[in-house]
């Protein structure tokens, strides 16, 4: 997957922390772009994605975290949340909010 100037935030419908991280975000007029992980296109992409493969693949198949965020040539998740919820300072870091 290209790199991308605006983060993609991975979701899925019911899921909590995607919620938390949306809000977050809106909060600090973070721009990004919202992918549901049950869209078969998206997924699709996602599997031509040696990046996504090596992350998320392993031989008895994939696994997402939901939220997951697709910036800076990366993907992000166990980065951004803790035991308690959001890692706010990591999350700052990551999308540059003060």
């Amino acid at each position: 997957m290209s790199e991308s100037k605006t983060p993609i935030v991975i979701t899925k419908e019911g899921c909590h922390r995607c919620h938390e991280l949306k809000e977050w975000l809106k909060e600090r007029n973070v721009r990004y772009i919202e992918r549901d992980i049950n869209d078969e296109e998206f997924v699709h992409e996602l599997l031509q994605d040696t990046n996504f493969l090596k992350t998320f693949c392993d031989s008895e198949g994939c696994i997402v975290n939901t939220p997951a965020v697709i910036y800076k040539g990366k993907y992000w998740f166990k980065e951004l949340w803790g035991i308690s919820g959001l890692r706010e300072k990591e999350a700052k870091k990551l999308f540059g909010v003060k």
